[in-house]
Formats: C-alpha cells, sequence, structure tokens
C-alpha cells in the first residue's frame, strides 16, 4: 500500500541510497497486501502457523523509516504523518501481535492501509510496478480487497473498475451488506476526494437511489448525499485552479456546514460528502504549498475530517494528524488544540462500562505530546 507514496519520492531520489528505498517500497508492497488479506480472517491471524510470517511482514514496515524523506514541512500532510510515526505505529503493532491481540492487530493493519487510501488517494502515481496486476492476481483477494489495494496504490480507474461490480450486485445477507457499504463508502471517496467529480457522484448516486432492493438506512444517506453533491455542483468551485489559500478556506467553510451538531465526537454519515470534499481541500493545498503558513491549522481540520469520515478502515487515522501536528508544532496554541482532541480520543476509546484503562504504551504517549504543548 505504501506504492503511491514511495514512488513519488524514488523518482525525486538522486543519492546512492535510492536502490535501498526501492527495495523497502517493494517489500513494504508485499507484506502490506498479505497483512491485509490475513488481517480479513481472525482464525488467520489467530493461527500458530501464521505467526512468524506475520511478525516478519510487521518487522518489515516497522524498517522503513530511512526511505522518507527527512523533512516534514517539505511534503503534503499524509506523507509527513507517514514519515515520522509509520513505523513506530507497526513496531506497536509487532508487540500486539506478540501479545496476541488480534483484533486490534486487525484494526491496526486497516489503519496502515487506511493512511494511505485516506491520506493519498489525490494524485494517481507516476510509475507503478510493472508486474503490480500479476501479483495481485496472485493473492486471491476479495473483489473488495483487490479495489482497496488498486485505490491505495492509487490506480484509481481500474479501482473505480472493480468497486462498480461490487455495487451493481445485491446484496445477499448481512455480511453481503457490511462490505457493500464499505464499497460504498470507498467509491465516494474516490468520486468526490480524488476525482473531485461532481457529475459522475450524481449519475452514482441517482443510480443507487433507484434500486427499490436497497435497505432504508442506505437509502437515507444516499439521498443526503445527493442533495449536497446537488449544492456541490451548482457551485462551480474550481479546486485544481484555486490557490491554496483558497482551498484552506473553502475546506474551513464546508466543516463549519457540516458540523452542525453533536459535538466534535459525532459522526453523521449524511454529511460524508461535505467532509470528504474538506478533507480533498486541505490535502490539495498542503500539496500546492507544503509549507502553507497554516499548515498547522490544516493537520487540525484533517485529523477533524478523519474523525467524522469514522470507518474501519480508517481506524486511528485522526489520532496520527493529531500527533503530527503536535510534533510539527510544538509550544504553540495550535499544538495545544490538537494535543487536547487526541487525548479526550484516546480518554473515550478507552473508556467503556466497566471504566477507563488505557494501555502502557498510550500514557507514554500522551505523556510525551502533553511536554510538547506546555
Amino acid at each position: 500500500m505504501m506504492l503511491g507514496v514511495m514512488t513519488v519520492m524514488l523518482l525525486a531520489a538522486t543519492d546512492a541510497g535510492a536502490p535501498v528505498a526501492k527495495f523497502s517500497m517493494r517489500d513494504a508492497y508485499d507484506s502490506l497486501v498479505k497483512l491485509q488479506t490475513v488481517a480479513s480472517s481472525p482464525a488467520a491471524l489467530r493461527d500458530p502457523k501464521n505467526a512468524a510470517a506475520i511478525t516478519a511482514d510487521l518487522a518489515k514496515l516497522a524498517a522503513l523509516s530511512h526511505a522518507f524523506p527527512s523533512d516534514p514541512k517539505g511534503q503534503e500532510p499524509a506523507t509527513a504523518a507517514l514519515s515520522s510515526m509509520f513505523s513506530k505505529y507497526a513496531a506497536e503493532t509487532v508487540r500486539r501481535f506478540e501479545a496476541r491481540e488480534t483484533d486490534v492487530v486487525a484494526m491496526r493493519v486497516r489503519t496502515m492501509v487506511g493512511l494511505c487510501f485516506t491520506c493519498h488517494t489525490r494524485e494517481r502515481a507516476p510509475v507503478d510496478f510493472d508486474d503490480a496486476q500479476k501479483r495481485l492476481d496472485a493473492l486471491g483477494l476479495t473483489g473488495l480487497q483487490r479495489a482497496q489495494v488498486l485505490a491505495a496504490t492509487r490506480q484509481f480507474d481500474e479501482a473505480l473498475s472493480e468497486y462498480t461490480k461490487l455495487l451493481e450486485a445485491t446484496p445477499a445477507n448481512e455480511r453481503g451488506l457490511l462490505e457493500y457499504s464499505r464499497a460504498l463508502q470507498d467509491t465516494m471517496a474516490l468520486l468526490v476526494r480524488v476525482k473531485d467529480d461532481s457529475a459522475a457522484t450524481l449519475v452514482l448516486l441517482d443510480k443507487l437511489l433507484a434500486r427499490p432492493e436497497l435497505p432504508a438506512f442506505l437509502k437515507g444517506n444516499l439521498a443526503a448525499w445527493r442533495k449536497d453533491v446537488v449544492a456541490w455542483k451548482a457551485e462551480k468551485f474550481d479546486a485544481q485552479k484555486a490557490k491554496p489559500e483558497a482551498l484552506f478556506a473553502k475546506a474551513q467553510a464546508l466543516m463549519t456546514k457540516a458540523n452542525t451538531g453533536g459535538g466534535p465526537f459525532s459522526v453523521d454519515e449524511r454529511r460524508d460528502v461535505t467532509w470528504l470534499r474538506a478533507s480533498g481541500y486541505l490535502n490539495l493545498a498542503l500539496g500546492k504549498d507544503p509549507k502553507l503558513k497554516t499548515r498547522g491549522e490544516a493537520l487540525y481540520l484533517l485529523g477533524v475530517c478523519a474523525g467524522a469520515l469514522r470507518s474501519p478502515l480508517w481506524w486511528d487515522v485522526d489520532l496520527l494528524f493529531f500527533e503530527a501536528c503536535v510534533r510539527e508544532n510544538p509550544k504553540t496554541k495550535v499544538a495545544k488544540r490538537c494535543f487536547q482532541q487526541l487525548s479526550d480520543r484516546v480518554y473515550l476509546g478507552f473508556t467503556g462500562s466497566a471504566g477507563t484503562f488505557i494501555p502502557e504504551d498510550e500514557l507514554q504517549r500522551l505523556t510525551e505530546l502533553r511536554t510538547l504543548t506546555e
């Protein structure tokens, strides 16, 4: 899944270390795709026969830090978050796997996939592996897994083709309905965030709304999304031509519109189109000007967007944006805001009917980050 990010950096590399980075990119691609496949099966994660291979793949991801550029503020925000935290996140996932916390490991693997899917779904990678399709075919992925791999490696047209096949089918049972909902979420992310195509999004929604067999909860989301897409189409806002400052301002306005009630932790899927547009514009603004004056605030807003677009594929992404914000902007007001969001979400995430129980590694992370805000 790291293919898209790593390819761009390889093309820019001119030093003798480039072959090492290329080897790491191939290893990362193989490892993360294999991990995604095994993470979809609780039985496969628990099977002792798979333990050595899973640990080895996670270890490869944990050793990737040398392959990233050294200046986070010279990168778009997603790459910065990856370069500063991806290796640590993978290393902690190794520890969780060794402790047999298989449910947590599955979610963390999806987060690593989600980092590429949600943060780098903006431009097509200029170069892909020559044998990428052959490698995919050999993995025996499900339709949804294949579509997600294609999207995470920035093969967007191919991914949309796979997602279209999934959405044209009728869910046969509850598991099928769950996968259908995930395919729909991913397709909306590609059409709205990546393609920035209101016309194509409207065509999809009208087709789905015309299908009587789809359940009422999906129809409700589709109708709400259609309303926002119609308004979006009427705006005629050209994101590709807009200056970074205009993109940032537009994202702020959209987020204000989307967050109309329920507080900072409420998740209302009916506003997904607005959240997707906002996150796409923020990432595009920082892609055009990585050292934008409002970069710290943009990282904060990207964390809020990721939290609002909460799904199993994007678990933890909001926390990583907030952490990147704190580390890039120590001793500032925006760092305090980011830390407060991160802290609140960690405490909420580890609070249940039996009380609050935060793992030691999370307490250490919070302590370290708090010192950067004081």
